[in-house]
C-alpha cells in the first residue's frame, strides 16, 4: 500500500472543518447553473461533495488519500446520497472528456500541485473534462493570506476541540515559507492527552505551491481556459490587497 500523507489528518479533519460552511452555499449556487454532472477535486472527507449530492447533483469526488475517502464514503452513506469517489490525483486519472458542467477545486487544494508544470497540466486536464459551456472554480489563498517568511518556525495553535469520538486534541501549525520558490512547507501536529497524562502527537507535513493572480491568468491561458471572474471572498467581493481568498472562475477558451 502506498504511503498516505494525509492519513494523520483524517481522524481530525471533520472536527476542524465541518463547522466551516462559508464556501458551501457559493459552490451549491454555481452547481445550480448546470444540469450536467459536477466534479470536486480534492474532496477530502466529502464536506462539499455530499452537500452537492443532497441538492440532486450527480457528483464525482476525487482525492489521493484512502483515509479521507473512507470518511467521505461513510458521510455519503450516513446522509443517504450516492457520490462517485475516485482515488488519485487529476493527472493520474482518466476523466471523461466534456462530462462536467461544474468543477470545483476548493480550499487551497490547487496549491498541492508540486510545481507550475503540474498546475498547468492539471488545469488542462480539467479543461478537457468540462462541457463546452462548463465552469471551473478554484479557491486559492488571497493576498491577505500570502506567504509570510517573517513567521517561519513559529508554532500556531489553530484548533482546540474534540473528535467525533469525544477525544480532546489540539492542532498546531508551523510553516517554513520560501518566497523565491513560492512554497510553504507546513508541519501539522495533532496532540491528544491520555488518561495517564501522556501526550500523543501525530504529524503531517504538506508542501503547498502558492500562485498569484497574474501567474494564474497565464496558467489558465496555457491550459486552454480563460478567466471569467475573480473574487476576494465567498460573498463575491472584489479581490484586493487584504483579501484572504482568491476565487478564480474560468471557462474553456472559445476557439
Amino acid at each position: 500500500m502506498l504511503h498516505d500523507p494525509y492519513a494523520p489528518d483524517a481522524a481530525f479533519y471533520d472536527a476542524m472543518h465541518d463547522a466551516f460552511r462559508d464556501d458551501i452555499d457559493l459552490w451549491v449556487a454555481f452547481a445550480g447553473r448546470t444540469d450536467r454532472p459536477v466534479l470536486e477535486v480534492g474532496c477530502g472527507s466529502g464536506r462539499i461533495a455530499v452537500e452537492l449530492a443532497l441538492r440532486g447533483h450527480a457528483v464525482t469526488g476525487i482525492d489521493p488519500s484512502p483515509a479521507m475517502l473512507e470518511r467521505a464514503r461513510r458521510r455519503a452513506e450516513e446522509r443517504g446520497v450516492e457520490v462517485r469517489f475516485l482515488e488519485g490525483r487529476v493527472l493520474d486519472l482518466e476523466l471523461e472528456r466534456g462530462r462536467y458542467g461544474f468543477i470545483v477545486v476548493p480550499l487551497d487544494v490547487f496549491c498541492y500541485c508540486r510545481d507550475g508544470e503540474e498546475q498547468r497540466g492539471t488545469l488542462a486536464r480539467l479543461a478537457e473534462a468540462l462541457t463546452f459551456d462548463g465552469t471551473l472554480a478554484l479557491d486559492l489563498p488571497g493576498p491577505g493570506q500570502w506567504l509570510d517568511p517573517a513567521t517561519n518556525g513559529q508554532p500556531l495553535l489553530v484548533f482546540s476541540g474534540e473528535t467525533e469520538d469525544g477525544e480532546p486534541f489540539e492542532c498546531w501549525h508551523v510553516h517554513e515559507d520560501d518566497l523565491a520558490e513560492q512554497v510553504r512547507t507546513l508541519r501539522v501536529s495533532y496532540e491528544t492527552l491520555g488518561d495517564d497524562g501522556s501526550v500523543r502527537r501525530r504529524v503531517a507535513v504538506h508542501r503547498l505551491r502558492y500562485v498569484g493572480r497574474w501567474e494564474m491568468e497565464y496558467l489558465l491561458e496555457a491550459a486552454g481556459l480563460e478567466l471569467e471572474e475573480l473574487f476576494g471572498d465567498y460573498d463575491l467581493s472584489p479581490l484586493d490587497g487584504g483579501s484572504d481568498r482568491m476565487l478564480v472562475i474560468a471557462r474553456r477558451r472559445s476557439r
